[in-house]
């Protein structure tokens, strides 16, 4: 289900078991929201085009967000797991001004960010 009314689009995958996998190139929704029983989000940023502030919410019981985007984008991460941890790699922030926030509430479950 996408919510196009405003300039902002945001796309829900909510599912009982399974996650959200994306990679390659397109555009990535302004916001993005994974709701699931089981399963996480594995999101390969790399080659797709990213607006200025890309948001991924991620709520579940067990699961994840595995996260891979370019050097120069800048990552924020918040949100609540009670086992599960975060890994950010440094990045170099560019001219761009891109800026990934990752929201992530879960049971299990935690966050890695990977860099090209």
């Amino acid at each position: 289900m996408t919510n196009t009314t405003s300039s902002q689009r945001t796309d829900w995958h909510i599912s009982l078991i399974g996650g959200l996998k994306r990679r390659g190139p397109g555009s990535m929704p302004a916001d993005t929201v994974v709701v699931t029983s089981v399963g996480g989000a594995d999101l390969d940023l790399s080659d797709a085009r990213i607006e200025e502030v890309t948001s991924v919410t991620k709520v579940s019981i067990v699961g994840g967000v595995r996260l891979r985007v370019p050097a120069d984008v800048m990552v924020e991460v918040e949100g609540v797991s009670l086992f599960g941890g975060r890994t950010v790699e440094p990045g170099t922030p560019g001219a761009s001004g891109r800026v990934v926030r990752v929201r992530n509430y879960s049971v299990i479950g935690g966050v890695s960010v990977t860099r090209d």
